[in-house]
C-alpha cells in the first residue's frame, strides 16, 4: 500500500513541475512583450504632452513664482477680443456652409447616385494634397484680379466684398476647402450605419419634403457624424494662421503672432489655452461619436428594453 501511495503522489508532481518551467520559461519573454506594446503610446504621449507642460510652466510661473499676469491681456487688450469675435463669426460660417452644402451632396450620392461617390470623394479629398499656402497663393491672385478691374466695377466690389473685416468670406470658403477631407468622411460613415432609404421614403410617404427629411431625420440620426465635423472645423478656424496671414485677416492665431514680438509670454499663455480648448473639443467629439453611433443607441435600447420586460414580469 505504501509502495502505491507513493507511485500515486508521484504521478502529478512531474507534470506540474513541467508546467510550471515551462510557465516561469515564457514568463519574462511575455512581460518584455507585453511592455514593448507601451512604448510608442509613452513615446508619442511624451511628445504632446512635455511642450505643453513646459509652454505652462514658462506662462504661469515667470521667475519661478506661481502668477498669472500673463492672462490679463485678456481684458487689457481690445484687439484681441476683436480678433476672438471675428475667429468666432468665421467658425459659424463655416460650420453652417458644411452642413448645408455637404450633408444633402452626400445625402443626394448615396441615394440616387452611387456611382458618383468616387468622385466626390476625390474632389473632397484632393485638399489633402494641396498645401495651404497654394491655396492661399491661388485666392491672392484671384483677389488681386478682381481688385485691378478699377475702382467701381463688379470685380473691385466683389474682391472688397470678400475680405470685409467683420466676416471674410473668402476666408470661410478657404476653410470650407480644407474641412471637406475629414467632414465628408465622417459624414459618409454616418451616413452607411443608418437604412438611409427606408428612411428618406418612410418620410416622403408622411408628406415631409427632401430637405426637412435631412434636417428632422436624417442629421439627428448621424449627430455623432456631425459633432465630430463640427469640432473639427472648430478647432481648425481656430488653430489656421497661414491662409489667415496670407490674407491678412486678423484671427486669434494671427494676433498671437503679432503679440509675440512684444509679450511673447501672454502670446504663450493664450496659445496654451487654444491647445487646451481644441484638445477638449476632439475629446468630446471622439465621445459624442461613441455615444451617438447606431450601435451605442440599439445597446441602450436592448438595456432599456431589459429593464421594461424586468419591471413588467416582477409585477
Amino acid at each position: 500500500m505504501g509502495a502505491v501511495t507513493t507511485t500515486t503522489s508521484a504521478a502529478p508532481s512531474a507534470p506540474e513541475t513541467t508546467g510550471t518551467a515551462r510557465t516561469s520559461g515564457r514568463s519574462p519573454r511575455d512581460r518584455a512583450l507585453r511592455a514593448s506594446r507601451w512604448v510608442p503610446v509613452v513615446a508619442v504621449a511624451l511628445y504632446v504632452t512635455v511642450p505643453v507642460l513646459c509652454s505652462v510652466a514658462y506662462a504661469v510661473l515667470p521667475g519661478g513664482s506661481f502668477s498669472l499676469a500673463a492672462y490679463s491681456v485678456i481684458g487689457d487688450d481690445a484687439s484681441l477680443a476683436a480678433a476672438a469675435g471675428r475667429t468666432l463669426a468665421i467658425t459659424g460660417a463655416t460650420i453652417v456652409t458644411l452642413v448645408v452644402t455637404l450633408v444633402p451632396a452626400v445625402v443626394a450620392v448615396h441615394l440616387w447616385a452611387p456611382r458618383l461617390r468616387p468622385l466626390l470623394e476625390i474632389l473632397c479629398t484632393l485638399p489633402l494634397v494641396v498645401p495651404p499656402i497654394a491655396i492661399a497663393a491661388g485666392v491672392v491672385a484671384l483677389l488681386r484680379a478682381g481688385a485691378q478691374q478699377g475702382r467701381g466695377s463688379l470685380g473691385n466690389q466683389i474682391s472688397q466684398f470678400l475680405q470685409s473685416p467683420d466676416l471674410p468670406l473668402i476666408l470661410v470658403g478657404t476653410y470650407v476647402v480644407l474641412c471637406l477631407p475629414f467632414t465628408f468622411r465622417s459624414i459618409d460613415a454616418g451616413l452607411r450605419t443608418i437604412p438611409l432609404k427606408a428612411m428618406v421614403e418612410g418620410s416622403t410617404i408622411l408628406g415631409s419634403s427632401i430637405w426637412g427629411t435631412i434636417f428632422r431625420v436624417v442629421i439627428p440620426n448621424i449627430r455623432g457624424s456631425m459633432l465630430f465635423s463640427v469640432f473639427f472645423a472648430t478647432a481648425l478656424c481656430f488653430g489656421e494662421f497661414s491662409l489667415a496671414a496670407t490674407l491678412s485677416q486678423q484671427t486669434i492665431p494671427v494676433w498671437l503672432y503679432d503679440v509675440s514680438s512684444h509679450d511673447f509670454r501672454a502670446s504663450i499663455a493664450i496659445a496654451v489655452l487654444l491647445n487646451l480648448t481644441t484638445w477638449a473639443l476632439l475629446f468630446v467629439a471622439t465621445l459624442s461619436a461613441d455615444r451617438f453611433s447606431p450601435a451605442a443607441r440599439a445597446a441602450r435600447a436592448e438595456k432599456q428594453l431589459q429593464k421594461t420586460t424586468t419591471k413588467a414580469l416582477a409585477s
